[in-house]
């Protein structure tokens, strides 16, 4: 139970976060993994964040805007609404709508599931759920905010018999200096910005009392989250602002991404991709034991400050829950106690994250989506990756068990690129790309991966990149991008490699022991090197 490092994982947290915690930690776990005693720890899950409604809350601080803690909230009809106008923050959660002759941007315009014979099939539009509506911003450049839609898809059935598939893309703006701001294209006007779209399969029947767990209530009606059928397939198409840039992250597997510009404002995004199982983890320790772990101690004073005595000698269990940006550390100071819990199934969902890549000017591009990875470990990073000695460098981590302690877990990986970044980052031409993929344990030895794939679309604008059955027992797996024949070029404007490198010195140092031949077809002339270069289609040797 040791944390992962992974080379080109590209992961990121899912939100922008509503604001930094400093009160009693709440309890995220399941009876069956909740101490008995009195403890300290975490635990992390990934089936608490299915939104349902729109709301806009202004916030004021009691010592100013770096103090963090809020002493007034108040609800606003819209980003715009004059009792939000003295808060020192805004923070908005809209949920967007179908799209409609009324609505056609920064909405949800198709979703697809496969049938039985493994067929995608669009659904047809049922009803958004009724909730209250929130009109656009043009001041703050917010969309419409509305409830989430239910789609019928007839010939394809869900777990529990049921046609009825929800849809959740939920996005969140939030302005940190509010206060006398009148128009979005001044700073400190603009909104920070996310977003997390999300599918799942749901049963509707008679609400008979009790803990039913619904995720909302239509007169008798209880709608529950179900599981997809096996080896069900979903795809969803969104119109999004084209501000949406970077990196993107998801609960999914074997993935298809399709980006195409619809106006100067609006994107089209579909998305396509196998729902995916993340088991739950914790990490508890007890209060009467911690004199036993005092690295766990140290590291608690840190993580808690001011609270962490008080959690030392109380009665309470304080669990810190599945915080993104404190996630991986956590693990870290537990690792020796990790345990997975029940798995979570059937998620299928994919979001922004926070913060912006490093060790290549390649990252500086804000204009374009740069790729979207998706995993099924339980803990990642809530940033990009850094890019290190020619290899896309990040951290996943997970039990090496499941919740039996026998069966281990195993990893899942895929990756999309831009076809054009990653030639950025390595200082490639056109030509094809292969990869070399390994999985390094801590004692040197390489692990044995079931399946790795990597292809180019069609289009040659995207790179799907994947590694499956990896293990969690503290690896360290390595991506590393390669071209057999290198056709002259001029590099990719901005190639670096995190040495500060050009690619073209990169370029030169790996062809020195390579031979050159020149290519002629008419007038046109291409010079080929490799090991055993070969003119391309056409061309003649000279």
């Amino acid at each position: 139970m040791r944390a992962v490092k992974i080379s080109m994982v590209l992961v990121a947290s899912l939100i922008i976060p509503f604001a930094a915690s400093t009160g009693p930690a709440a309890s995220y776990s399941v009876s069956s993994t909740w101490p008995k005693v009195p403890s300290i720890g975490f635990s992390a899950s990934d089936d608490s964040l299915i939104e349902t409604q729109s709301y806009v809350t202004g916030l004021s601080y009691a010592e100013g805007a770096t103090s963090g803690l809020y002493t007034r909230t108040v609800s606003c009809a819209s980003v715009d609404d004059s009792l939000c106008a003295n808060a020192d923050s805004i923070f908005a959660q809209m949920i967007l709508p179908p799209c409609s002759d009324t609505v056609t941007e920064m909405c949800v315009q198709s979703l697809e599931v496969s049938d039985a014979k493994g067929v995608l099939q669009k659904a047809s539009l049922g009803y958004e759920i009724p909730g209250k509506k929130y009109p656009a911003s043009k001041i703050r450049n917010s969309p419409v905010g509305g409830s989430p839609s239910v789609w019928n898809a007839k010939d394809s059935l869900n777990s529990s018999g049921a046609d009825e598939y929800a849809v959740s893309v939920s996005t969140t703006f939030q302005n940190y200096q509010n206060k006398g701001c009148t128009q979005f294209v001044t700073s400190p006007c603009g909104f920070m910005r996310g977003f997390r779209a999300r599918v799942y399969p749901i049963d509707r029947r008679s609400n008979v009392g009790g803990d039913q767990k619904c995720l909302w209530v239509e007169g008798q009606k209880c709608a529950k989250s179900v599981d997809f059928a096996p080896g069900a397939r979903a795809a969803v198409t969104l119109r999004i602002d084209n501000l949406l840039t970077g990196f993107l992250f998801g609960r999914m597997k074997n993935v298809t991404l399709d980006l195409t510009s619809l106006s100067s404002s609006t994107n089209l995004l579909r998305v396509e991709a196998d729902p995916i199982d993340v088991p739950k983890i914790y990490a508890y320790v007890a209060k009467s034991d911690l004199s036993k772990y005092p690295k766990i101690v140290d590291y608690w004073k840190s993580r808690r400050q001011q609270l962490a005595a008080t959690d030392f000698t109380s009665n309470d269990t304080v669990d810190t829950g599945p915080s993104p940006e404190w996630a991986m550390e956590d693990f870290k100071a537990f690792e020796d106690l990790v345990k997975s819990g029940p798995l979570v199934t059937s998620i299928w969902r994919f979001g922004t994250q926070s913060g912006n890549g490093s060790g290549s000017k390649c990252f500086d591009d804000k204009s374009k989506l740069q790729g979207l990875v998706t995993t099924n470990a339980p803990t990642y990073l809530p940033n990009p990756p850094t890019f290190e000695n020619g290899e896309l460098t990040y951290r996943v981590a997970g039990a090496h068990h499941l919740e039996d302690g026998v069966t281990l877990f195993k990893g899942s990986y895929d990756l999309v690129l831009r076809s054009d970044f990653a030639r950025c980052l390595y200082g490639f031409t056109n030509a094809p790309m292969q990869a070399k993929i390994s999985v390094v344990s801590t004692d040197g030895s390489t692990q044995d991966i079931a399946t790795e794939s990597l292809r180019e679309d069609a289009a040659r604008e995207w790179l799907y990149l994947s590694a499956k059955n990896f293990t969690f027992s503290s690896p360290t797996i390595r991506v590393k991008l390669s071209q057999s024949i290198a056709v002259e070029a001029k590099p990719t404007s901005g190639a670096a490699t995190s040495q500060g490198t050009t690619p073209s010195a990169v370029a030169k140092k790996s062809a020195a022991k390579q031979i050159t031949i020149t290519c002629v077809k008419g007038k046109t002339m291409k010079k080929v090197t490799g090991t055993s270069p070969s003119c391309p289609v056409g061309y003649k040797k000279k």
